[in-house]
């Protein structure tokens, strides 16, 4: 007699969970792997884009899969789509104060001569 391979919800659930940790450090190696090759070994873009295409294939295949499952929707209480709201407002304030922080630092490092107000604006109209 054949091994119909039965399992249960448990032993299911534990073989997402390690495919799903195991995705994860791929993508996490392939972060470290794009960062090092643009910020340390300074490398043209052709020789790691291929490895950013793949990590942002994973990220939007991710993305749409949990927004298509419903993972994403607001609950219908008004205190939670307020907190809700609060956290993502502040964590897009934080990322945006960071990126900004960044891009400025790297053009006073890069440039000769500091033209602060030259180098904010640029900055912040993202030329």
């Amino acid at each position: 007699m054949k091994n119909s391979g039965y399992k249960d919800e448990r032993l299911t659930a534990e073989n997402q969970k390690l495919n799903s940790h195991g995705f994860l450090i791929v993508l996490v190696g392939l972060l470290i792997s794009i960062m090092v090759k643009v910020f340390i070994l300074q490398w043209d873009i052709k020789y790691w884009l291929d490895v950013f295409l793949i990590l942002m294939a994973a990220c939007l295949y991710i993305t749409v899969k949990g927004i298509r499952s419903g993972l994403y929707l607001l609950s219908g209480r008004a205190g939670e789509k307020q907190k809700f709201k609060k956290a993502n407002l502040l964590s897009g304030a934080i990322g945006a104060t960071v990126w900004t922080v960044l891009m400025i630092s790297y053009d006073l490092l890069e440039s000769g001569t500091t033209d602060l107000f030259k180098n904010v604006a640029s900055a912040l109209a993202g030329v």
